[in-house]
């Protein structure tokens, strides 16, 4: 699973990058490990939590992504316009302000290794996720005076706030590059837009330069000092 992931992300971000725009048509294509029902209130609803897949209806290539815009909606027999965006979103919550984006990079970095090894662990990882969007605390019980709550079912309740918890304490590397893909010019039968959504690629770390013991540079002085020697004696 986590090669698939990869690689469907990759191909999406080398398409982008050949292409050299940020527009995408895409289709849902399926959930990339199964869902769980949820009951969410404030805002009151019930709604499928989990990884699904998007194609590309260009280039034909699957990505997998997390819905950040629980009131949007993605309908199975309709394609979207989404442009990939640096400040998300300007359609819905507003993440830069909110501080949502910090939160989320620290839930994918602490906790995305694991996110799709089944339906429940998918649906709790949405679930922080939108968390990390609507409120601005690290726990999605019932009871806890949070702007987003939600109801418990088959352990997303605890999988979601088992995330958030690894999230608030993490501090390591960055493990995860995040790409923001907002819906525009979207028209659901129903007048709903399109949901805004994240995707996410492999964080390569930045490669440090080893300082050469001091031993090292004697060693390259020695033999620079002989090849100058065997030029003199050849000349």
């Amino acid at each position: 699973m986590n090669i698939k992931r990869l690689t469907a992300a990759a191909l999406f971000a080398t398409a982008m990058t050949a292409s050299g725009a940020s527009a995408l048509t895409l289709k849902f294509d399926g959930w990339a490990n199964g869902y769980k029902t949820v009951d969410v209130q404030t805002p009151a609803l019930s709604n499928a939590a989990g990884a699904f897949k998007m194609k590309d209806t260009v280039t034909m290539d699957s990505l997998v992504v997390f819905c950040l815009d629980i009131l949007g909606k993605i309908y199975s027999n309709k394609t979207y316009n989404y442009a990939e965006t640096a400040t998300p979103f300007g359609n819905s919550v507003d993440l830069t302000a909110n501080g949502g984006i910090g939160r989320i990079q620290k839930i994918f970095d602490s906790g995305y290794d694991t996110a799709l090894t089944n339906n429940v662990t998918s649906a709790g990882f949405q679930v922080a996720l939108w968390n990390a969007v609507y409120d601005n605390d690290w726990s999605v019980s019932n009871g806890d005076g949070s702007f987003f709550e939600t109801s418990s079912n088959g352990g997303v309740r605890a999988t979601a706030n088992a995330y958030l918890s690894a999230a608030q304490n993490y501090a390591g590397v960055q493990k995860w590059d995040l790409t923001y893909l907002e819906g525009y010019n979207n028209t659901n039968p129903d007048g709903s837009r399109a949901q805004n959504l994240v995707t996410a690629t492999a964080y390569l770390q930045p490669l440090a330069s080893v300082p050469l013991p001091a031993g090292g540079l004697m060693l390259i002085g020695a033999l620079g000092s002989l090849v100058a020697m065997r030029r003199r004696k050849t000349a």
